[in-house]
């Protein structure tokens, strides 16, 4: 079946017109329940990390918004060395709601990379984004921070 559906995912998760491409990212965790973890690797793996380096900020918003689900799919190492270079881009991101979005989840991988990881990639982009000159952007990091929490602890950071 794989056979059939990743010649037009491939097609569509490239395709030139960025609703598709929004709809793909929207999409991805439904998507990859129907592949193989090797697949998920090889094939969407670069497409969610395009996603997330898309021109368009409505599909990096999205892409953004289902990067715990797409995580919790992947190895500790993809995430820390694919997509966590990208974050660090998104968090100077021209367009606040791509911001609000990585603000709102980029706590939810610390859990999946753990301690040592969380300190050394994700702190950095909660310290920058802490100083964002939107408010929303710093409320959705203080919602979300007792995820922050349960890793590193309170005495840590």
């Amino acid at each position: 079946m794989a056979a059939f559906i990743l010649p037009c995912i491939k097609e569509l998760a490239g395709v030139n017109s960025w609703r598709i491409r929004y709809l793909v990212a929207d999409r991805i965790r439904e998507i990859c329940r129907g592949l193989t973890e090797q697949n998920i690797k090889e094939i969407m793996l670069p497409h969610y990390v395009s996603f997330l380096k898309d021109a368009e900020s409505e599909v990096r918003t999205a892409a953004v918004r289902r990067m715990s689900e797409f995580s919790q799919i992947i190895g500790n190492q993809e995430v820390i060395q694919m997509i966590i270079p990208t974050l660090k881009e998104l968090q100077n991101d021209q367009f606040v709601y791509v911001r609000q979005a990585l603000a709102e989840n980029i706590l939810a991988i610390c859990p999946k990379i753990q301690k040592a990881a969380t300190q050394e990639h994700i702190l950095p982009i909660f310290l920058q984004l802490l100083r964002d000159d939107n408010s929303t952007v710093r409320l959705n990091l203080f919602n979300h921070l007792e995820d922050l929490n349960k890793i590193i602890g309170i005495q840590d950071l």
